[in-house]
């Protein structure tokens, strides 16, 4: 697995995410654009599976705050999801009712 591939993997919350964490840490980045970006489909998916108990909210808060801080990954499209996943001290504690609220927001 490259770079690249590990920070998709990571990413879309996929079952190499362990590799792929191991692989991010361990390479630099010489590249000044990201490697990856972050879509509505692959965020909706994570949150869905969020929501049915595969990912962890204390997972997901994680997952959003090292998103938040890559250069490498673009979340532009998602932004605004990303920052209230990420900072729960001003947008309140993350619970199943607030993923499946973003989850209807995002997806109208």
């Amino acid at each position: 697995m490259n770079r690249a591939q590990a920070l998709a993997e990571f990413a879309r919350f996929g079952k190499q995410k362990d590799e792929a964490i191991s692989i991010i840490v361990s390479t630099t980045s010489d590249e000044q654009s990201p490697a990856y970006t972050l879509t509505l489909a692959t965020l909706l998916d994570v949150l869905t599976r969020c929501l049915t108990g595969e990912i962890a909210l204390d997972d997901l808060e994680l997952w959003a705050n090292v998103i938040e801080s890559r250069t490498d990954i673009d979340h532009s499209a998602v932004e605004g999801a990303i920052y209230a996943l990420s900072n729960s001290e001003q947008m309140g504690e993350l619970d199943k009712s607030k993923v499946a609220k973003l989850i209807e927001l995002l997806a109208s």
